[in-house]
């Protein structure tokens, strides 16, 4: 009997030295490109206003804000890339067929300007949904030989302020062509 009561006892101390050891490491989350691709939202979308959604897969992560009352829309769809690509390439990779694919849901769109500030090729298209007119700014920067990012912002053609303004928020030295 005196015997178990040891093991007993050995068992209660080594189960409460495990825990005191568990609670003292630090606990740190595994990095997830889902919360990188968040974070460009972070001071620049307004979360009382703004809806926030990402998702993660294999060939790409991305972020979504939406913001109904003033017919906002911001994507952000940071690619994987398997094979490297290099930051001269964005333009060949990121042209006409590109574009193609991305805006074919639109009845109607027509880019107005091009240009790369900073190393970041900044479009401008005009949209038309559903008779509406939109504006919207396509930005497209190389991250590292596997990732390149290509976000978007939309607001409806009249509301140009908001336009600039969250293209300041998000690209403060590339925010707009010059011109």
């Amino acid at each position: 009997m005196l015997k178990r009561i040891a093991l007993i006892s050995l068992l209660v101390i080594l189960a409460f030295v495990t825990v005191q050891a568990q609670d003292t490491q630090p606990v740190t989350p595994a990095a997830r490109e889902i919360y990188t691709v968040l974070s460009y939202g972070d001071d620049v979308f307004e979360p009382d206003t703004w809806l926030a959604s990402a998702s993660e897969e294999p060939t790409r992560t991305t972020g979504q804000w939406r913001n109904d009352s003033v017919g906002g829309l911001a994507y952000l769809d940071y690619i994987h890339f398997d094979t490297p690509i290099l930051e001269a390439q964005l333009g060949d990779s990121f042209g006409p067929a590109w574009f193609d694919a991305v805006l074919y849901n639109y009845d109607e769109w027509r880019e107005l300007t091009t240009c790369t500030v900073d190393g970041i090729i900044i479009h401008d298209f005009s949209l038309l949904e559903n008779n509406l007119k939109y504006t919207m700014r396509y930005w497209v920067q190389w991250v590292s030989e596997s990732r390149v990012l290509a976000m978007f912002v939309i607001f409806p053609t009249d509301d140009s302020a908001n336009l600039s303004t969250y293209s300041e928020r998000l690209f403060p030295n590339a925010a707009v062509c010059a011109g």
